[in-house]
């Protein structure tokens, strides 16, 4: 095989690969690749919601209810607990009770 037959080997998988991926793109159903939500982003928009302080079982329970995610408590605290402490977006106003910090002074 000369230089020439590899390349057009090379040129004709890619042209195949293209129109599997044009393919997929006409299905009907398939609009967007959508941006995966993670379970922290979800709580961030129940307290934004809510507008008020809530107990990490009120969270669990409202995200449930709303978006249809079980969320595991103790990896929801934890996470919530290391953000507060970090400073990053939450504080903690009581035991197991989260709320949004606030932005700006």
């Amino acid at each position: 095989m000369d230089q020439l037959d590899k390349y057009l080997m090379f040129k004709k998988e890619v042209a195949q690969a293209t129109i599997k991926i044009i393919e997929q793109f006409q299905k009907p159903g398939i609009k967007e690749i959508k941006k995966r939500t993670s379970n922290i982003d979800i709580v961030q928009y129940v307290l934004q919601s809510a507008g008020q302080p809530l107990h990490v079982s009120e969270i669990i329970r409202l995200v449930k209810q709303d978006h249809g995610v079980e969320l595991n408590r103790d990896s929801i605290v934890s996470a919530l607990l290391k953000k507060a402490n970090a400073g990053q977006g939450f504080i903690r106003t009581a035991p197991n009770t989260f709320a949004l910090a606030k932005e700006g002074p």
